[in-house]
């Protein structure tokens, strides 16, 4: 791709990490993630003006001091952007980079949550609608463009949810000759991404940066086909498990390149599904948790379903008082495959070193198998 200049290039960058949903829906990283993006960007001399920077940030969220103002990531903020202020403009490139939460409908489309959606209200974005608004005359002034995705894919059908969700497409547009768009998703339809709430990023963001970061050679924008074979080897080669810094890795990627080829790769699982565990198991756990100082404390709760899979954390229904608030997580955990063995892995960063830690080792290496608990 040539002809692209930074001058000319404009940005929608969203980062949603609180939901009206509810702190079950609290993803800690998104929006550190985008004020990380929004600092590749100034430092590559796009100007803080054509960046639409959308943000409803947790309390202490991480990333850089960026001279770029922020609005909020709900509904009418970017349809704001997405309707009115990029169909009046005209560049060489425009980039969209979203963090959040997302699904996969039954009609295989996938949504982006809002940050103002609710349990009654599930407002989202149709990405799959928009992209192909984006190729019409709904979007005149943009010829080129780079979209990345860091969200889960989950079918919205395992999640539960009680009503449908509401459903709202952009205006028909024609066609127009020439449009490139490259599209770089953390998951494919059904998959989910991976969120380190501790790092305050998603295991794709940090590579997708990281990626970009080692591309810079004087080109703009970077030979984003590059970009895109060193993500997808990052979490596959030798280098899978160093690569986010964690471990971690989403289950799938989806990428289109300029020339419109499509292509998703299935990644090895990194966790293993454990047999049910039996109610007595469950009890012990449950009791054994019920006596650790740290899982009193609501916030640290909160953060070790942070570090669950947005759709098992999702599914959790939360109590007030701790044994009631820690039976709903553990039993939750159950009926999901894979479910407890992710969250001793997430109990790992509470009490380390602790005779706790040795007693839920023991516990996972007896009720998960051996290796199970670290």
């Amino acid at each position: 791709m040539t002809g692209a200049r930074p001058e000319r290039t404009y940005a929608v960058v969203v980062g949603a990490e609180r939901y009206a949903a509810g702190p079950s829906w609290d993803l800690p990283g998104p929006a550190a993630d985008a004020r990380r993006f929004t600092g590749w960007l100034r430092g590559h001399g796009v100007p803080a003006a054509h960046i639409f920077l959308l943000l409803d940030p947790l309390p202490g969220a991480g990333g850089p001091e960026i001279d770029v103002p922020a609005g909020t990531a709900g509904r009418e903020a970017v349809q704001e952007v997405l309707t009115r202020r990029l169909p009046a403009l005209e560049g060489d490139l425009l980039w969209v980079f979203w963090g959040g939460h997302g699904v996969t409908d039954p009609q295989g489309h996938r949504r982006l949550f809002y940050a103002d959606a609710g349990p009654d209200d599930r407002r989202n974005l149709d990405l799959d609608a928009w992209l192909t608004a984006f190729t019409t005359d709904l979007l005149p002034g943009f010829r080129r463009q780079i979209w990345l995705v860091d969200s889960c894919q989950t079918f919205v059908e395992d999640l539960g949810f009680a009503r449908s969700l509401p459903t709202e497409l952009p205006s028909g547009g024609a066609r127009l000759p020439g449009r490139e768009q490259f599209v770089l998703l953390a998951s494919g339809p059904g998959q989910r991404a991976v969120n380190d709430p501790v790092r305050q990023t998603g295991a794709f963001s940090r590579t997708v940066l990281a990626a970009l970061a080692a591309s810079d050679g004087g080109v703009w924008p970077p030979d984003m086909n590059t970009v895109a074979d060193t993500v997808l080897g990052q979490f596959t080669g030798p280098s899978a498990g160093p690569a986010t810094g964690t471990g971690q890795r989403p289950t799938s990627l989806w990428h289109r390149s300029w020339a419109g080829d499509e292509r998703r790769l299935d990644l090895p699982a990194t966790r293993r599904l454990e047999e049910p565990v039996p109610d007595a198991g469950l009890a012990e756990l449950i009791g054994l948790l019920a006596g650790w100082p740290s899982m009193a404390d609501r916030d640290h709760r909160q953060l070790v379903l942070g570090m669950l899979p947005p759709d098992l954390a999702g599914a959790i229904p939360r109590m007030g008082a701790p044994r009631p608030d820690i039976i709903s997580i553990v039993r939750t955990c159950r009926r999901h495959p894979g479910g407890l063995a992710a969250l001793v892995e997430a109990l790992a960063l509470l009490e380390p070193g602790s005779l706790e830690q040795r007693e839920l080792k023991d516990w996972a290496a007896r009720w998960l198998g051996p290796g199970a608990g670290g």
